[in-house]
Parts: structure tokens; C-alpha cells; sequence
């Protein structure tokens, strides 16, 4: 009997997290030194992460530009903050011979059991963000008046959270008189572009200050795609004689560029063709937005960051579903596959689908504050040049890509000679709980190219790792 249950779980997380049918890259730099990007990304890395880095008073070069050569700007992440590959060759990825010769999986025991339930204490969560940049190019009016910039900026991301209580009820079978409940269930995933017009520039108005610098950047965004999830109110509740019930009330949305050629299973009038894919789909929604921050220094060896990014929303009305379903749950033998299959068609509001006119969604928005210290400047002699950096980071909302839980991070970059520099750090919170960044830039004054991690432990330590991230960019300076 729980082996079923278990099967019949399973299926329904499927269904849901594999629907039918802060925008920006993260600085390579930043990524090296724990994520400090509010402190750390500068010039046309600040877009996306801290405005006011655009204005750069101590630099003389007047272009940047950012394109896909000699290194793209990209940067990636995906991974869980469930188990490690360890955890899952454990419990997933081992066979064995049993004494009829048969191959079958792992025998939990009661320890076992219980390990597994608690690598889902803090919420089961998966996630993936591809973040690029396609095209860049600021100039630098005059250090009085400021520099203006413009850039063009994708995002594929998605979030997902896997309820504990599927885990529980398959590790504790049909318990008498338990109530079960997924209402921690989550997904989201969007693909979005971002067109930015930024400006930056010193003002005067505070004389505590040496220098105190503004920026913003006014983003026009198009969503290609859009799924997700906005509520599950769903429980079973189990008794001794093996009967299940409870309620299943779901409701989620999904928007699709017409190139996508989406085939919904309550239109029986769509045609099903092939995808158009191409990398200027047609737009499913549009949106408005902004970015705001401010680089305040103290002296010349210190300086403060504050940014609000990604404020705005984004309505999409193109091929928008709704599929919403309110419905009693009765089972009495989960051998029963027409049983299994209406409990996750209850649940999933599969059948329930419709169009409706439009939907709208917040961008990612997020704050950031830091702080950073030239060591060689407050030193005075020091081998090369050294940045420290603080930053604190949290999200307003949980969509693609963003998280309301607070990260802090701390880095630093070493910059032994003009051509080269070595960055580390480390993060807290978040998602990912923990980070050890490491990353190296080269500059070689026309052009200069970063790679960075910000979970370089995970890199040394593949069978205990988590999650894999990475970026990378390069810009021309003239």
C-alpha cells in the first residue's frame, strides 16, 4: 500500500512542477568575492546590481561596450538545497541483488527514514537561473554631468518547492488519523529580457561625503514565458481503515509567446506545431521597471552602497491559461490507478483550464547595502592593491531567480599587478545557506575578462555538492 502512495505522490509533484506547455548578469567579479555586488560591480556591471557604479570618477576611459566576445557575459546557477549527490546515491542511485536474484533498491531503515525527512526540514527546494548579457555600451559624458549607458539583458529562471509532507507520508505510510498538506508548494519560472537606459552621476548636496554618487536605470522588459503557481491549499487526512480524504484546490497561470506554438489540452481548436525558436521570440507580456542606488565615499579608502532593484511589474496577454480546480478527495485503494490518476487531476486542476485576458506579475525585486575598504589606500604600503567588501542582500518577493531570505556576504579582491587579480569570499543565508566564492580578472587595458564561483567549495567537494554556479564576462575599455 505505501508503495503505491509514494508512486502516486511522486506523479503529482511531476504533473506540477513540469507544466504543460533580478534580471541582470551576476558580475563575475562579485561572484568570485561571495556575491558583493552592490559594492563590487562597477561600470556596465553595475546594471542590474547597484546604478550608481556606473560613474566611475577616478577612471579615464570614456566606452565600455559588453558583447559576446572575447568572453560572453553569462552567468548560471542551479542546484537544490536538499540533499547532495552523496545524499541521492544513497537513497536513490544504489542497487542491489536480493536472495531471488531480483535487483531492487535500497531497504530504508527506521534511521534512514528519518535522515530523509530531515534533509526537508528546511523546505525542499530546486532551483536554476541563466542570466546573459546580449549587448552593452556606456560613455562617460564628463565627470560633471555623469554617464549614461544601455544594455540588453536575458533571464531563465524558475523556482520550485517540493512540500515536506510528500516525504513525510511515504516514509510513515497511511498513519491513523493524519493530516496531510502540501500548501508549501511553489513554482515559478519565467524567461524575460530587459532593455536598460542608465544614468550616473556625482552631486554635491552632501559635504560629509568626498564623493556621492546617483544612478538609475529606467527598464522597459518583454516576457517570453511564464508558469507558475499561485496557490495549493491541498490536505489528506488518513484513517484506520486505509481511506483517504481531504480537499484539492489549486491555482496557476501560464503565458506563452505565440513562436512557442503552445498546445493547451482544453483547446481542442489548436493546431500543434513545432516551435519557432529564435533569439527575438514575439513578446507574451511587457512591463516596466527601475533600478535605483547610491555610492557614497567617506574618504578615499572608504565607501557605502544602497540599491532597490527590479521595482515595477509586467502584465502578459498573450495565450494566458488559467487552470483552477476545488475538489473533494475520496480514495479507498491507491492500487487503483483510476484513483491514483483523479487524485492528481483534482489536485493539478487538469480538465480545469481556460483562457483568460491577462495576468500580472511583480519583476524580482530586491534591496542591497554594503560597504567596502581600499586597504592599500588606508595602509598606505601594501603589495598591490586589495578591496574588502560587506554586503547585505534580500529579496521582497519569492519570483523566478529571487528570494525574501536574507544573504550576507563578505570578499575581497586582490589586485597584485595592473594585469591581474585574485578575488575570494564567503556568503550566509539565502537559499543556498553557505558559499565560498574564488574567482581571478584579467585586464589588459583594452580589454578585461572575469571568472568567478561563488561555491567553490562545491567544486572541490563534488559528491557533497548541492548546486552548481558559475559566470563569467569581458567588456572593451577606450
Amino acid at each position: 500500500m505505501k508503495k503505491y502512495f509514494v508512486i502516486a505522490l511522486v506523479l503529482l509533484f511531476q504533473q506540477i512542477i513540469l507544466p504543460q506547455g533580478s534580471i541582470g548578469v551576476s558580475d563575475a567579479r562579485s561572484a568570485g568575492m561571495g556575491k558583493t555586488s552592490v559594492m563590487t560591480a562597477n561600470g556596465l556591471f553595475a546594471i542590474g546590481n547597484n546604478p550608481a557604479n556606473l560613474f566611475q570618477s577616478g577612471k579615464l576611459k570614456r566606452f565600455e561596450i559588453t558583447a559576446p566576445l572575447p568572453v560572453p557575459n553569462i552567468s548560471a546557477k542551479a542546484g537544490t538545497n536538499i540533499m547532495t549527490l552523496d545524499d541521492y546515491d544513497y537513497f536513490f542511485g544504489q542497487e542491489f541483488v536480493d536472495e531471488d536474484g531480483n535487483t531492487v533498491g535500497r531497504y530504508l531503515t527506521n534511521d534512514d527514514k528519518e535522515r530523509l525527512k530531515s534533509l526537508f526540514d528546511n523546505g525542499g527546494e530546486v532551483f536554476i537561473n541563466v542570466a546573459y548579457n546580449l549587448f552593452g555600451v556606456s560613455y562617460k559624458l564628463d565627470k560633471k554631468i555623469g554617464t549614461i549607458a544601455f544594455s540588453i539583458n536575458d533571464v531563465v529562471a524558475a523556482n520550485a518547492t517540493f512540500p515536506k509532507d510528500i516525504i513525510n507520508l511515504g516514509m510513515d505510510g497511511n498513519a491513523v488519523n493524519r493530516v496531510y498538506n502540501f500548501n508549501d508548494m511553489q513554482m515559478k519560472a519565467w524567461w524575460l529580457r530587459k532593455y536598460s537606459l542608465s544614468y550616473a552621476t556625482n552631486v554635491d548636496f552632501f559635504r560629509m561625503f568626498k564623493e556621492f554618487t546617483v544612478g538609475v536605470s529606467l527598464n522597459y522588459v518583454q516576457g517570453f514565458a511564464y508558469a507558475g503557481i499561485d496557490h495549493v491549499q491541498t490536505n489528506l487526512t488518513t484513517d484506520d481503515n486505509n481511506v483517504i480524504t481531504g480537499r484539492g484546490e489549486f491555482l496557476a497561470y501560464s503565458s506563452f509567446s505565440d513562436d512557442f506554438h503552445v498546445k493547451y489540452d482544453f483547446d481542442s481548436t489548436a493546431v500543434k506545431e513545432d516551435a519557432n525558436v529564435s533569439p527575438f521570440p514575439k513578446s507574451a507580456g511587457n512591463g516596466f521597471g527601475f533600478d535605483f542606488g547610491i555610492n557614497a565615499k567617506l574618504t578615499n579608502a572608504v565607501s557605502f552602497g544602497f540599491s532597490v532593484t527590479d521595482i515595477g511589474k509586467i502584465k502578459w496577454n498573450k495565450n494566458v491559461a488559467e487552470f483552477n480546480s476545488n475538489t473533494p478527495l475520496y480514495l479507498d485503494d491507491l492500487t487503483d490507478k483510476d484513483q491514483r490518476d483523479s487524485l492528481i487531476d483534482a489536485i493539478t486542476g487538469k480538465g480545469s483550464g481556460k483562457y483568460i485576458s491577462e495576468i500580472s506579475t511583480d519583476l524580482a525585486q530586491a534591496m542591497s547595502f554594503g560597504a567596502s575598504i581600499q586597504i592599500d589606500k588606508m595602509f598606505g604600503r601594501f603589495p598591490g592593491k586589495m578591496l574588502v567588501a560587506v554586503s547585505f542582500n534580500k529579496g521582497f518577493n519569492d519570483q523566478p531567480g529571487n528570494s525574501t531570505k536574507a544573504r550576507f556576504a563578505l570578499g575581497a579582491d586582490w589586485q597584485p599587478f595592473n594585469y591581474f587579480a585574485f578575488r575570494t569570499g564567503f556568503s550566509f543565508g539565502g537559499i543556498e545557506k553557505f558559499g565560498w566564492g574564488l574567482g581571478l580578472g584579467l585586464d589588459f587595458g583594452l580589454v578585461e575578462m572575469n571568472f568567478g564561483t561563488p561555491d567553490m567549495h562545491y567544486v572541490l567537494s563534488q559528491s557533497n555538492s548541492k548546486r552548481i554556479t558559475f559566470a563569467c564576462n569581458s567588456r572593451w575599455k577606450f
